[in-house]
């Protein structure tokens, strides 16, 4: 669907960040300096679609497997330890095949549905997904991560989406992530990408409101170019897809 241009050289490191209950329209060049340097930097959509229900797992499912609820049979946002995990290959298979080592970090335990054999180092922290991200990214070889980085999606629900305290806890975000992506690109030959599972509005989310589908798709690269992926409409199971294009 979106090809990407290339100039052959494998990528070292692919580092997704989903940062939870991302409305598109906060981000900015004051609140976060960082993430906007990756918008302008490299290619970017705030057209982003989530799944319905816009809700957190039922979203990361669509973005691991590429199948919306009606066909990757998570149509649910609850998971325990020791219940069924994912079926079918997810984005963590087209890795390993690619010869990456790959971790995944998440702050929302039900998030543990999604691990499956293909993930080599996983661990549910509510606050460290950053750190362990960053020490993943130390060891030698190549690596593929999943960051899942939590906070937005507890303010907004308190204080409203937008509201002063949402946008001082996404720059707190914007600013932890600053040193992360910064040695991603000092590295060099590297593919970023910065996206949501879902928006809200006032204090609500998971809604049929148009706000809770919306949510930001970032993407850069030091080896490949998105150029169709400026301002064009993105749904959260196209991820698949364009992983796999780039790791190709």
């Amino acid at each position: 669907m979106w090809a990407a241009a290339s100039n052959a050289t494998s990528l070292k490191n692919v580092v997704i960040i989903s940062i939870d209950a991302l409305h598109p329209a906060a981000l900015n060049a004051g609140t976060t300096p960082t993430i906007y340097k990756e918008m302008r930097e490299g290619a970017y959509t705030l057209d982003g679609y989530s799944t319905n229900p816009p809700k957190t797992l039922i979203s990361h499912t669509a973005m691991f497997t590429g199948l919306g609820p009606d066909k990757s049979g998570k149509s649910d946002n609850q998971w325990q330890p020791g219940e069924p995990t994912v079926e079918g290959p997810t984005i963590f298979n087209s890795a390993k095949q690619k010869g990456f080592q790959t971790a995944f970090y998440y702050s929302k335990q039900k998030l543990g549905y999604l691990v499956n054999d293909a993930v080599d180092v996983h661990r549910w922290s509510r606050e460290g997904t950053i750190d362990l991200t960053e020490e993943f990214l130390k060891k030698p070889g190549r690596h593929f991560v999943f960051l899942h980085v939590s906070g937005l999606d507890f303010v907004g629900p308190e204080h409203g989406w937008l509201s002063p305290e949402y946008m001082e806890e996404l720059s707190y975000i914007d600013e932890y992530l600053t040193p992360l992506i910064r040695m991603v690109k000092e590295q060099k030959n590297y593919l970023i990408i910065i996206t949501s599972d879902h928006g809200g509005h006032e204090k609500i989310h998971g809604s049929q409101h148009p706000e809770d589908f919306r949510l930001p798709f970032v993407i850069h690269s030091d080896r490949l170019e998105f150029e169709s992926i400026r301002n064009s409409d993105y749904d959260v199971t196209d991820l698949k897809d364009i992983l796999n294009r780039s790791l190709q």
